[in-house]
């Protein structure tokens, strides 16, 4: 079930929060100045999220580099070859932006 928590609320009742998230008692959504901004759940149900938006991600990849390859076929094998190093380190760029946020 998923709960509302203002941030003034969670300052003060964060350990009876994670308690709840970590027995799997509640999920909670969290609000700032009464618009939605976070959610705090437990790793249990947080890490398939997290392996969908890793599949999500290289499908993404694989369909960039499909039509990198399809748009430049006139294209040097070199210069292909650079643009796919270039979309795949953006591609790495991306995931490890993510991984820095909580």
């Amino acid at each position: 079930m998923l709960r509302t928590i203002s941030t003034t609320d969670l300052r003060s009742e964060i350990k009876r929060v994670l308690n709840e998230v970590d027995y799997g008692q509640a999920q909670y959504g969290v609000e700032k100045f009464g618009e939605p901004t976070a959610a705090i759940i437990n790793l249990e149900d947080f890490r398939p999220l997290q392996a969908l938006k890793q599949q999500q991600a290289a499908c993404t990849l694989r369909e960039t580099l499909a039509g990198i390859r399809a748009r430049n076929r006139q294209l040097d094998p070199a210069e292909l070859e650079a643009l796919i190093e270039e979309a795949r380190a953006d591609f790495h760029r991306g995931q490890s932006d993510r991984a820095d946020v909580p």
